[in-house]
């Protein structure tokens, strides 16, 4: 039996902005102690703010609070697992309330993002936040 190669290294999806790693203050305020990373199209979907971004002034959000906001899902989600007494899988579903700017929304809208715990390059645990169709690796 064969083991297929990744296409990959999580290394080389940093290196090529296909994974954004994750602002290690913001994962401490969680206490996470792995590697986190979101695949580009969650970091396009739910945490870039372009500055031409059509919304209100006052509603107006900073990627760095956008990040926060979704790692703050994630916390939520493994910590109804506990309370429930039992293990987050190694992928875990959940729902990300997040206002989509582009469209001059004001009100936050429900997104279904996907994070799993996985091995990285050299075997250690890893986080990956990615939508809910996308698999690590998924290329």
């Amino acid at each position: 039996m064969t083991t297929a190669a990744r296409p990959y290294t999580r290394q080389q999806l940093i290196e090529t902005r296909q994974l954004i790693p994750a602002s290690d203050g913001i994962t401490d305020d969680f206490g996470f102690t792995l590697p986190v990373a979101y695949s580009l199209t969650v970091w396009c979907d739910a945490i870039f703010w372009p500055d031409n971004y059509a919304a209100p002034r006052e509603r107006t959000e900073q990627e760095w609070q956008r990040e926060w906001y979704l790692l703050l899902s994630l916390y939520d989600a493994i910590q109804q697992h506990r309370e429930d007494r039992r293990q987050p899988p190694a992928r875990l579903d959940f729902e990300h309330y997040r206002l989509s700017g582009g469209h001059g929304f004001i009100t936050p809208h429900p997104v279904r993002v996907a994070a799993e715990k996985s091995p990285g390059d050299h075997g250690e645990q890893v986080i990956t936040i990615m939508q809910p169709d996308q698999r690590v690796p998924w290329i």
